[in-house]
């Protein structure tokens, strides 16, 4: 565990995984034993940079700016959230902040890595959780939701080999940061159990 007084969690997974759930469910476990939490979104931090950079105004306007610009900001991005998290434990002996967000970015030139090696030397992980599923139920998840609908990510193939990457990915990450990797299963209708699994590699940590 790095020196801070709060473990920083990388929670990962394709689209549609369920990861908002699961670290929703695992916030409230957590504090149930006392444990503070707090979630953030990478990419939300990312929108407050480009917003304050003058680069965009709206979420519109993000989706209009070219990736490699997002990506030249994804640094200060991340110094932003370390500086937030920093100041939100400040009070607080010990704690865990969870850091929502994806490995691999999908766009029509190719797969975008979310996690580059100049971000995690700042981010310096103690734990990458990689949330996974059945590619069905994550197809199923997607379907239900119409405003998440992606026809890309409606190939259960696609999905199974997005995962994979993940996991080769992770072990990169955890060599160069020195993380722990714990992959959790997020079955349908079972996103509790998810929780308790995050709950229990984090107090194994925390001990």
């Amino acid at each position: 565990m790095s020196e801070r007084s709060f473990i920083v969690s990388i929670a990962v997974g394709v689209p549609g995984v369920g990861k908002s759930t699961v670290l929703s469910i695992t916030k409230k476990l957590l504090q149930e034993k006392s444990l503070y939490a707090e979630v953030v979104n990478y990419g939300d931090f990312i929108f407050e940079e480009l917003k304050d950079s003058g680069l965009i105004s709206s979420r519109d306007d993000l989706r209009r700016l070219p990736l490699k610009i997002q990506f030249k900001h994804q640094s200060n991005a991340a110094k932003r959230i370390i500086d937030y998290a920093t100041e939100v434990f400040e009070e607080k002996k010990q704690g865990v902040l969870f850091i929502d967000t994806h490995l691999w970015i999908k766009t029509r030139s190719g797969l975008w890595p979310g996690l580059p090696l100049h971000v995690v030397q700042i981010l310096r992980p103690d734990l990458l959780i990689l949330i996974e599923a059945d590619p069905m139920d994550i197809i199923n998840r997607i379907r239900r939701d119409q405003s998440r609908y992606r026809e890309d990510y409606a190939d259960p193939r696609f999905i199974e080999e997005l995962q994979e990457m993940n996991r080769r990915e992770a072990l990169v990450i955890a060599t160069l940061s020195g993380a722990a990797i714990k992959i959790v299963l997020n079955k349908e209708g079972r996103a509790e159990d998810a929780a308790r699994d995050i709950v229990d590699a984090v107090i194994a940590l925390i001990r």
